[in-house]
């Protein structure tokens, strides 16, 4: 890569997107990397679209495809894509474009095959990723000495405006610290009926259906997998290579491999939070949150102590006004890329007794849109920082087994780290890091029915 091209080209869709494109350029800017954008308009005579191009063609070591509906079909942002798809093939660098999924979108022909960067959950989880990506991936330069006095500029046209203190930035991801080494296929003896051996209900480990047998990470012993489950080992593989290559013995892709250990990761999950004694509640579209009642979680605030995140908050409570019970919720889902890590996504769950969750979807939803219209997002934050310290049991990870002698680790707390500045948008104080619990009776829990989104898809700040 030439050492001159330095700089980071957002592209994406003019004014429908600018608001994202300002809150990520001020944040990649202050962290020490040259940044480019249309949003940064700073002289109406100025003949800015030959600039972009120019600095696209000339200066740019990736392009960050800001990637919506409305994005991908604006003639501006295919035509950058498509500048893009040839530096690519100049550059003989495939991972030039970087897409960012901010809301869900059909893939132009150029990206289509290009792994995303998810910002539909989390915008501070998203740009987690894409700094692990620039720094441990790319190795994109930067200088901690460069300006952001451009992006200062163009944040002071609008009520955006960046202020200097310190942000510390909590994604919703956990590390994956420790692999399992092995991973086995397994088939049932002769006679046994494949169906009863493919049902994941049936077998104590996590286990995929794959051909005449199973993949899982547990051996047979003494010729079974589990109580009234006969098997045998009939191929084994590292772990790592299966990752890496995926199984070409069985005929399994790295792509499918990587899929198959995200499916056994998710099962391992699910499995550790059932022991803890949370329960499952599904939604409509399938995926199923974990709460736990008054007899599992502590009612009273849950305190939390790692070493740069320190607070404490409820994470089940009870609403007078309302006369129903809050149950925070998560979901978990390994990934692989860029690193691997398990994300986790939070909701509300409600009761009326604090153990049976309502069964009035109707209800439910209205209660989700308008519960926690005025908690802020180091409510969130500090929501799932208490319940992975109650979850870890003050621990440093959580491990879950997978096999009788494996088990995959997950680092806690999530991945965060630090920015030099913060971003305050319109009608925002600066963000209080001390936030101290609001009481009850001081949530705005009126209804309103213009309220959009699920406030507890959002667990980072």
């Amino acid at each position: 890569m030439p050492h001159d091209r330095e700089a980071l080209f957002i592209s994406h869709a003019n004014p429908e997107d600018n608001a994202f494109a300002l809150w990520l350029g001020a944040k990649l800017a202050a962290m020490g990397y040259e940044v480019w954008a249309d949003v940064m308009r700073l002289h109406g005579g100025a003949d800015w679209s030959r600039d972009l191009e120019r600095a696209l063609r000339e200066q740019a070591i990736k392009l960050l495809a800001v990637c919506t509906p409305t994005a991908v079909e604006k003639d501006g942002v295919r035509n950058e894509i498509e500048i893009a798809s040839q530096l690519a093939k100049q550059l003989n660098d495939p991972e030039f474009i970087i897409p960012l999924r901010l809301k869900a979108y059909e893939s132009p022909f150029r990206i289509a095959r290009t792994q995303y960067v998810d910002f539909s959950d989390s915008w501070a989880a998203g740009l987690a990723e894409v700094v692990d990506l620039l720094s441990t991936t790319y190795k994109i330069p930067k200088k901690p000495g460069r300006s952001v006095g451009p992006w200062l500029a163009s944040l002071s046209r609008g009520a955006t405006r960046l202020i200097q203190r310190r942000e510390r930035l909590t994604s919703n991801w956990l590390r994956l610290q420790t692999l399992p080494s092995t991973l086995h296929y397994c088939e049932p003896p002769s006679g046994f009926p494949l169906s009863r051996f493919q049902e994941r209900t049936l077998h104590r480990w996590p286990i995929v259906p794959f051909g005449a047998g199973v993949l899982t990470f547990a051996a047979p012993e003494a010729g079974v997998l589990g109580p009234d489950m006969p098997a045998r080992s009939v191929v084994e593989l590292p772990v790592r290579e299966f990752l890496k290559d995926g199984w070409i013995r069985l005929g399994i892709q790295g792509y499918e491999a990587r899929r198959h250990f995200a499916d056994l990761g998710n099962q391992a999950f699910e499995a550790f939070l059932h022991k803890r004694g949370l329960i499952a509640f599904e939604g409509s579209n399938g995926r199923r949150a974990w709460w736990g009642d008054v007899r599992t979680v502590p009612l009273a605030q849950v305190h939390f102590n790692w070493q740069h995140q320190k607070g404490r908050r409820q994470i089940v409570g009870k609403s007078d006004k309302r006369d129903v019970f809050w149950h925070y919720a998560v979901m978990g889902n390994v990934r692989t890329a860029p690193v691997r890590h398990m994300r986790i996504s939070a909701r509300l769950i409600f009761s009326e007794n604090g153990m049976d969750a309502i069964g009035d979807s109707k209800r439910m939803h209205r209660l989700r849109r308008s519960f926690a219209r005025g908690w802020r997002n180091a409510r969130w934050r500090d929501m799932l920082l208490a319940f992975l310290w109650w979850l870890a049991e003050a621990d440093a990870q959580i491990a879950l087994p997978v096999s009788a002698k494996q088990k995959l680790v997950w680092a806690v707390p999530p991945l965060s780290f630090a920015s030099a500045v913060s971003v305050v948008h319109a009608g925002e104080e600066p963000p209080d890091e001390d936030d101290p619990d609001i009481e009850v009776d001081d949530w705005d829990e009126e209804e309103d029915p213009s309220a959009t989104g699920e406030p507890g898809e959002e667990a980072a700040a």
